[in-house]
C-alpha cells in the first residue's frame, strides 16, 4: 500500500434521502484525501437516486436485491472498476465526526487486512480496549456491520458478501467470519469447552452512527441466523452471485457504467497499421518497438495518434 493509498467509499441506502445527503456532506467535508464515492441503492422510491446524482456521484443499483447484493455492488466497483487499495463499506446512517477520519481507518486496514467498527452500545462485547483505535486495536467477539474496511488484497482472498443471505442480516457476519479464517482482522479464542471463538479486530474509527428505523425484519434476522451456521463451512471465497442468470443480472447492474466508459484497442470492424502508426509516432520508430506490441502496451492507454485505419 503506498503512502498515499487510493481510498474508495460506498455507502448503501434504501429510502433514506434525507439521512444520506446529511452524510455525503460529512464524507466530503471531513475526508482530508482524495476519496472514490459510490451510492449502492437497493430500489428507492423517495427521490435518493436523482438527489445523489444532482450532487456528481455515482449511483450503481436501483432495483431492489437485498442488502448483500448491495453491498456487494459497492464492493466490485471499488475493487475493479476504481481500483482502490481500501475499502471502507458503510451504510447510510454512520456519518464521520472527525476531519481525517479516514486516516485510522488506512492505518487499522493496512495492519490487519479488515476491520470493523464497534458502537458504544455494543462495548458489552469488547474485550480490549476502552477506546479501540488503529495503534491500539479492539478485540470484539461482536461485530455490527455498520462500516467495515478492508484492503484490495485482503478483499481477494474473500470475495463478497453471500448473496444467499437476501434481504437482512448476518451477510456482515459472515462476512468478517471469512477473512478471520483467511488471516484477516482477528483470530479465534479456545473457549473452556474446546470450542473456537472467532475474535475480531475494531476500532471507534472516528465515525458515529445516526438515530433510524431498521427496514429489516425480526424473521429474515431469524432465518439468516439458520444459514450463518449452514454456511460456516463453505469455501472462503464467494462470488457476488450464485449462478449464471444471477451473474449476468449484476455484471449489467455493476459493470455497465464502468465498461460504457472503456473503448477497446482497436475498434470492432477496424483495422490496425503497424506501418501507420509507427510513421505517426517517430520516437517509437526510432526505439526499434514494433509497432502493434507498443500500441497495445502504451499507445492505446497514451492516447497516441495512427494505427488505427478504415477497413480496406
Amino acid at each position: 500500500m503506498g503512502d498515499t493509498p487510493r481510498l474508495g467509499l460506498a455507502v448503501t441506502t434504501f429510502n433514506r434521502r434525507d439521512i444520506l445527503l446529511r452524510s455525503i456532506a460529512a464524507w466530503r467535508q471531513l475526508t482530508s484525501i482524495p476519496l472514490e464515492l459510490v451510492v449502492c441503492d437497493d430500489g428507492s422510491t423517495d427521490g435518493t437516486i436523482e438527489a445523489v446524482r444532482a450532487l456528481g456521484i455515482e449511483v450503481l443499483g436501483g432495483v431492489n436485491r437485498g442488502i448483500a447484493w448491495n453491498k456487494n455492488r459497492g464492493l466490485w466497483y471499488l475493487a475493479n472498476a476504481r481500483r482502490c487499495d481500501v475499502i471502507i463499506l458503510s451504510d447510510d446512517d454512520v456519518k464521520p465526526v472527525l476531519y481525517g477520519w479516514e486516516q485510522e481507518w488506512i492505518a487499522a486496514v493496512a495492519r490487519v487486512g479488515h476491520v470493523n467498527f464497534l458502537p458504544s452500545n455494543y462495548f458489552g462485547a469488547l474485550v480490549l480496549p476502552d477506546y479501540p483505535r488503529a495503534a491500539n486495536l479492539g478485540v470484539s467477539y461482536m461485530v455490527g456491520g455498520m462500516i467495515l474496511g478492508q484492503s484490495a488484497e485482503a478483499l481477494s482472498f474473500v470475495g463478497y458478501m453471500d448473496p444467499r443471505f437476501g434481504r437482512y442480516g448476518h451477510e456482515h457476519s459472515d462476512f468478517s467470519g471469512r477473512f478471520l479464517r483467511a488471516g484477516f482482522g482477528g483470530f479465534g479464542v479456545v473457549q473452556e469447552n474446546g470450542a473456537v471463538r472467532p475474535a475480531f479486530y475494531v476500532i471507534g474509527g472516528g465515525v458515529e452512527l445516526v438515530p433510524c428505523k431498521s427496514t429489516g425484519s425480526a424473521e429474515d434476522l431469524d432465518k439468516n441466523s439458520k444459514l450463518l451456521g449452514a454456511f460456516r463451512e463453505d469455501p472462503i471465497y464467494r462470488t457476488p452471485w450464485r449462478d449464471d442468470a444471477e451473474m449476468r443480472a449484476f455484471q449489467a447492474e455493476v459493470g455497465a457504467s464502468y465498461l460504457a466508459r472503456l473503448s477497446p484497442p482497436v475498434p470492432f470492424g477496424s483495422v490496425f497499421s503497424p506501418q501507420d502508426y509507427l510513421a505517426r509516432n517517430k520516437d517509437i520508430a526510432n526505439a526499434g518497438e514494433p509497432g502493434l506490441t507498443h500500441y497495445l502496451r502504451f499507445g492505446h492507454a497514451e492516447r497516441r495518434k495512427g494505427g488505427v485505419v478504415p477497413p480496406p
